[in-house]
């Protein structure tokens, strides 16, 4: 009988801390970036090609010097390429495919960077020799825009790893996008790194266009304010 009711009590205790675990999110949290995130989104092509004339880049970027800009305005994308002997930076603008407009943020956000993971990922296994490990995955709030973040290592034989960084965020009808990547830098400074030149890639738009917006046809519209919502991010973990 002790056995029975010691066994019934143990039970018992899991079963409660199951379900204190199973507690739901605040709203306003921010869920854990899942791997498969974005595979029931709309894959069609952006149905407005973006303006890419509204947008540029500084000869510098978090003190990295500009090795020129690649773009497809048929594809509705541009790019700009920065780095030194030890690091490489990519900023890419891009518009939102036809149908997202009208999904939430968070959607929009982490089901686009679940595409660009798996995009990775098919890269490494298509090489002979590489392999990746992701050793953080986030979905946050920087400077009041919803923004998912990526850090990895590829190995290669015979060479040291390779560390890269994922920075990605949508602003009104574009996305941002910032890869930076070293064999020399951890991830945690390539993250670092990729949030200044995120931030002083704004910065650049906003002289260039003062205080306005722009909308996707490229003509510009005054703003007579700006509604800053700081969205609390949570992290997941057992419970204690």
């Amino acid at each position: 009988m002790r056995f029975r009711r010691t066994l019934f009590a143990l039970l018992a205790g899991a079963v409660l801390s199951l379900f204190g675990c199973a507690t739901p999110a605040p709203e306003n949290s921010i869920r854990t970036l899942q791997g498969g995130d974005g595979g029931s989104l709309p894959r069609q092509l952006a149905g407005q090609t973006l303006a890419l004339d509204r947008f540029g880049a500084p000869p510098e970027l978090a003190g990295l010097e500009s090795n020129g800009e690649i773009s497809s305005d048929r594809s509705g994308w541009r790019q700009w390429l920065f780095g030194d002997p030890r690091t490489r930076l990519t900023v890419t603008v891009y518009g939102l495919p036809a149908g997202w407009q009208d999904l939430g943020q968070e959607r929009i956000v982490s089901g686009h960077y679940g595409q660009l993971r798996q995009q990775r990922i098919n890269r490494v296994y298509n090489s002979d020799n590489q392999s990746i490990r992701f050793t953080s995955e986030r979905l946050f709030d920087l400077e009041g825009r919803l923004t998912a973040s990526a850090r990895y290592l590829v190995n290669q034989p015979g060479r040291r790893p390779l560390h890269e960084v994922l920075l990605l965020t949508v602003d009104g009808d574009h996305f941002v996008r910032i890869e930076s990547g070293s064999r020399e830098r951890k991830t945690t400074e390539l993250l670092q790194l990729s949030k200044r030149a995120l931030a002083e890639f704004r910065a650049f738009q906003a002289a260039r266009y003062g205080s306005a917006t722009i909308n996707s046809s490229g003509n510009v519209r005054k703003e007579s304010s700006v509604e800053n919502t700081t969205i609390a991010a949570t992290v997941s973990g057992p419970c204690r």
